[in-house]
């Protein structure tokens, strides 16, 4: 399999199917394949190929997912900033990973790097599709550039990525009839993975949260219908101390799984109390990159 043809596969399986949503847009595959196809069009007429860096400094949207595959199609490397950081930070980042290409929603950091080039997400749709080839980078090639904590560099190529989705779709038993609701920060791995990725390439769908109060967050379970959701200790907090009488349909939903911090028994136990959903600590998954390279190498000996 290789990420940068997924929209192209999907989209010749299931073309109406839903792929991506978050809080203000909806994608079905064939929608999905047309967006990446003009991202990437962005991507080339700024000067981006094969062995260039882009940096994505977007929240958790659509806009994330779409600019890492057009990242991928053109056989470019993806390295993912917090949108929160200070300039300060994220001029750290982008000038660490030489990135040529920076994303963003609207407004530029005020950073001093060798960026070259800033495209607005919002440019993307009005862009003419990619008509190039679909680059179909080496499995051992970067495909994304992650920070651990302040400075700490990891890069991952396409088996690392791939590796570490599967091992999520074997553990989660995740299919094409799987729904992924997440809270959680798109620019971490176990983001990215969980809440995106794994999903999409198991042929289910995606749909990011932003910041919700606890009542939001509850009606998009019971709208959304999602099959299992992803998010931080203190989103199952809220939702676990809930009113008695506020009672969501959350009964499409097979599991939630808690990351960046660990669910205490306490509230594990409230919550699965509360809402009837089992909660499994998928903390660590950050750190899974060892465990990727040793599947890794399990499938090529």
């Amino acid at each position: 399999m290789t990420l940068s043809t997924l929209p192209d596969r999907r989209a010749e399986v299931a073309p109406q199917a839903v792929a991506l949503a978050d809080d203000s847009s909806e994608l079905n595959n064939r929608e999905l394949l047309a967006t990446v196809q003009r991202a990437a069009a962005c991507l080339r007429a700024a000067g981006v190929a094969t062995g260039d860096v882009v940096a994505i400094m977007l929240p958790a949207t659509v806009d994330l997912v779409v600019s890492l595959f057009a990242t991928w199609r053109v056989g470019a490397t993806a390295t993912l900033i917090d949108p929160s950081l200070t300039d300060r930070e994220a001029g750290y980042q982008i000038a660490d990973v030489g990135s040529k290409v920076l994303i963003v929603a609207t407004h530029p950091p005020a950073i001093s790097s060798p960026v070259r080039v800033v495209t607005p997400a919002w440019e993307f749709s009005a862009a003419a599709p990619d008509t190039a080839d679909v680059a179909r980078p080496g499995m051992a090639g970067p495909a994304l550039i992650t920070y651990i904590g302040t400075g700490n560099r990891a890069i991952l190529d396409h088996r690392n990525l791939e590796a570490m989705c599967q091992l999520v779709i074997k553990v989660f038993a995740l299919t094409d009839a799987d729904h992924s609701l997440s809270a959680l920060p798109m620019w971490q791995v176990s983001g990215l993975m969980l809440g995106a990725l794994s999903p999409l390439i198991a042929g289910g769908r995606a749909t990011m949260a932003g910041p919700l109060s606890p009542e939001g967050f509850s009606d998009r379970i019971e709208h959304s219908r999602p099959t299992y959701l992803s998010a931080v200790p203190k989103n199952y907090a809220a939702l676990s101390d809930l009113p008695g009488h506020m009672r969501t349909n959350n009964s499409s939903v097979r599991f939630a799984i808690c990351c960046v911090e660990h669910a205490g028994i306490e509230l594990k136990t409230k919550f699965e109390h509360r809402c009837g959903i089992p909660l499994i600590n998928g903390y660590g998954l950050s750190t899974v990159i060892a465990r990727a390279h040793e599947i890794r190498a399990l499938v090529t000996n």
